[in-house]
C-alpha cells in the first residue's frame, strides 16, 4: 500500500509527490499525458520560449539606436516553434530524473478512482491511504453558429502544433493567455485582432494597468474590440457582435481553462460545481482525498498549485489549516514590458468602501529604464498606513519587483519599514522603493507636487 497517491504530475502533483516523500511517505505519481502537466509542455514554458524569442527579434530590430549594425534582422519560424518543443523535453527529461531520485513510483498511464483507497490504470489497481487529485486544467472550448473547419478555431495547446505561420489570427479573450499570445504574433509581423467580452481589456486587472496595456496594443498596431462576441463564423468570414466582419486566417481561443475532472466514475461522489469544492487544507467532502491546483479553482497559477501542494501534505500529517492566502499570490502577464500584479485592485478598494493611499511612479523616472531603453510603464501601490494593499506593475522585471511586495505583504512590513530599505542604483527595483516613498509625497525622482 501507498501512503498518498497524486493524479496529475503537474506541478501540484510533482511538487506534492516531491514534498511527501521528504516527510517519508511512500508516494505513486499518475499522469496520463505527459510529466510536468499544461505549465511545462503546453502553457507557461513553451510560451515563454518562443517570447524570448520574439523579444531577441525585436532588440535586434532596434539594435541601431544602440549602437549596433544589424541589417537584414529575419527570423525562422520553424526554428522558433521547434525550440519550445526542445525546451520543454529537456526540462520535463530533468524533472522525471527529479521525481525518480526521490523513489517515487511513476505510472504514465490514465488514472481513474475506483473507490477511497483504490486507484486504477490499465496495469492494474493501486491501494492508496490518501488520494490527492492535482489533474489541472484544459482549455476553455467555444463551439461558435455558423460552419467553418474544425482547424480554424484552435486551442492554446493547438497553437503549439501549427506547421506554418498565419498572415492573420483573432484572439478571443484578453487574460493572460489572450494577451502573450497576441504579443508573440504582433512580434512577430502577424496581424493581430483581439476581442474581449468585457468592457475593457484584461478585464481582472487594475483599470489604470487595463488603460496601459490598451495604449500598449495600440502601438503593435493590433485592433482589439472591447464588448465583444463572436456571433457567426461562415468558412473564415467571422462576424463579430459589434457588427464588423473580418477575415483572419485562423482563431485561437485565449478565454480561460476549465478544471480537468477526468478521473473516473467514482468523482459523482465529490462536491463538484465548476470546480471540486475542498475544506481549508484541500480535502473534499471525502476524508482521505483532497483536490489542488487548477482542479479547486482558487487560484489556477502553477506557483499557488506548488504552495498548495506543499500544504496539503503538511495537512494530511499534521491537521493544521495551511495559511493559503490568495490575496497575496502574485501574478504576471510576460511579454515586454512585463505586467505584474499582487493583492486588491484600487476597484476592489473602492467597491468594498476601504480607505487607502496610492502612488503611480513612471517607469521613465527610472535611470537604468532610460540606459535599457525600456521607459514604458509605472509601478502602482496601494495602501494603508499600516500594510501594503495592492501593487501594480507594467514594466521590464516586473515579475522581479512584484515578489519584492509579496514579500512585504506576506510578512506584514508596513510602507514605512519598507522605505527604510536601501535599493541598489541603478535598478528597476528602485521603482519599488519610488513608490513606496511616493505613497507619502516623498519620492525623490518625481516633481514637486
Amino acid at each position: 500500500m501507498f501512503d498518498i497517491g497524486i493524479i496529475g504530475a503537474g506541478p501540484a502533483g510533482y511538487a506534492a509527490a516531491i514534498r511527501a516523500s521528504q516527510y517519508g511517505l511512500k508516494v505513486i505519481l499518475f499522469e496520463k499525458n505527459q510529466i510536468g502537466g499544461t505549465c511545462l509542455n503546453r502553457g507557461c514554458i513553451p510560451t515563454k520560449a518562443i517570447l524570448h524569442s520574439c523579444r531577441l527579434f525585436s532588440e535586434f530590430k532596434n539594435a541601431e539606436k544602440f549602437g549596433i549594425n544589424a541589417q537584414n534582422i529575419s527570423f525562422n519560424f520553424e526554428k522558433i516553434w521547434e525550440r519550445q518543443k526542445t525546451v520543454s523535453e529537456k526540462i520535463r527529461k530533468s524533472l522525471t530524473n527529479l521525481i525518480k531520485s526521490y523513489e517515487i513510483t511513476i505510472i504514465e498511464e490514465k488514472a481513474e478512482i475506483k473507490s477511497e483507497h483504490i486507484i486504477k490504470t490499465q496495469s492494474g489497481e493501486f491501494e492508496v491511504k490518501n488520494i490527492i487529485i492535482a489533474s489541472g486544467s484544459k482549455p476553455n472550448i467555444i463551439k461558435f453558429e455558423g460552419n467553418y473547419d474544425k482547424d480554424f478555431v484552435l486551442s492554446s495547446d493547438d497553437i503549439l502544433n501549427i506547421n506554418q505561420l498565419p498572415s492573420s489570427i483573432l484572439i478571443v479573450g484578453s487574460g493572460a493567455i489572450g494577451i502573450e499570445w497576441t504579443r508573440i504574433f504582433s512580434a512577430l509581423g502577424v496581424k493581430v485582432y483581439l476581442t474581449e467580452m468585457q468592457d475593457r481589456i484584461i478585464p481582472a486587472a487594475d483599470f489604470e494597468v487595463s488603460e496601459r496595456v490598451s495604449r500598449l496594443l495600440k502601438k503593435s498596431r493590433t485592433d482589439f474590440y472591447t464588448s465583444t462576441t463572436i456571433i457567426r463564423i461562415d468558412n473564415k468570414t467571422v462576424t463579430l457582435s459589434n457588427g464588423k466582419t473580418i477575415e483572419p486566417d485562423c482563431i485561437l481561443l485565449g478565454a480561460g481553462r476549465l478544471p480537468d475532472i477526468d478521473f473516473g466514475y467514482f468523482s459523482e461522489n465529490l462536491e463538484i460545481k465548476k470546480y471540486i469544492n475542498t475544506d481549508c487544507g484541500f480535502k473534499t467532502n471525502i476524508e482521505n482525498i483532497f483536490a489542488i491546483g487548477d482542479v479547486n479553482g482558487q487560484s489556477m497559477l502553477a506557483h499557488s498549485a506548488m504552495k498548495q501542494a506543499e500544504d496539503v501534505i503538511e495537512y494530511i500529517l499534521e491537521g493544521n489549516c495551511p495559511k493559503f492566502n490568495r490575496d497575496i499570490v502574485p501574478s504576471v502577464i510576460y511579454g515586454t514590458p512585463e505586467i505584474a500584479s499582487i493583492g486588491k485592485t484600487e476597484q476592489e478598494l473602492i467597491n468594498a468602501n476601504i480607505k487607502y493611499k496610492k502612488s503611480l511612479f513612471p517607469v521613465s523616472a527610472l535611470g537604468k529604464a532610460y540606459a535599457d531603453g525600456n521607459i514604458e510603464g509605472f509601478i502602482k501601490i496601494l495602501a494603508s498606513e499600516d500594510e501594503i494593499l495592492g501593487a501594480h506593475i507594467i514594466s521590464e522585471e516586473a515579475s522581479a519587483m512584484i515578489e519584492q511586495i509579496a514579500i512585504a505583504m506576506n510578512n506584514k512590513i508596513t510602507p514605512e519599514k519598507l522605505s527604510n530599505v536601501i535599493f541598489a542604483h541603478p535598478t528597476y527595483s528602485e521603482g519599488v522603493l519610488e513608490s513606496i516613498l511616493a505613497l507619502d509625497k516623498k519620492a525623490i525622482h518625481l516633481p514637486k507636487q
